[in-house]
């Protein structure tokens, strides 16, 4: 199962039906909050959060998730990859996923992430 956390139903679902082509079930957060919440409640083998959320920004998620728990996470955000990144520790670097992306980019990150054969 992999959460997918954004704001926008657009994407959330982009992700969702993207993920579903490759067998990957989700669900879906529209905040860090409700995210907190399904993290506490379902075993996940990924988190796939946008960098900025009305609640909380995606990156408080992300340091949470690295502290709690081994479970992976993805950033996707329109800020570069490099100002993402400067967020966080050498050795604690999340994947990074630029939007726009593609149902083929998403694909193949999870696929890489969790291990997902077409």
């Amino acid at each position: 199962m992999v959460l997918v956390v954004d704001d926008s139903p657009f994407i959330r679902a982009f992700v969702a039906a993207a993920l579903a082509r490759i067998d990957v079930a989700t669900c879906e957060a529209e905040s860090v909050r409700a995210a907190r919440a399904i993290c506490h409640e379902r075993a996940l083998e990924a988190v796939v959060v946008d960098f900025e959320l009305p609640d909380e920004p995606g990156v408080a998620l992300c340091r949470e998730m690295q502290r709690l728990s081994n479970v992976p996470v993805v950033l996707m955000s329109g800020h570069s990859e490099a100002d993402v990144r400067a967020q966080f520790p050498l050795h604690q670097q999340p994947y990074f996923l630029a939007k726009p992306f593609t149902l083929n980019q998403i694909q193949g990150l999870i696929q890489q992430i969790i291990g997902v054969a077409c």
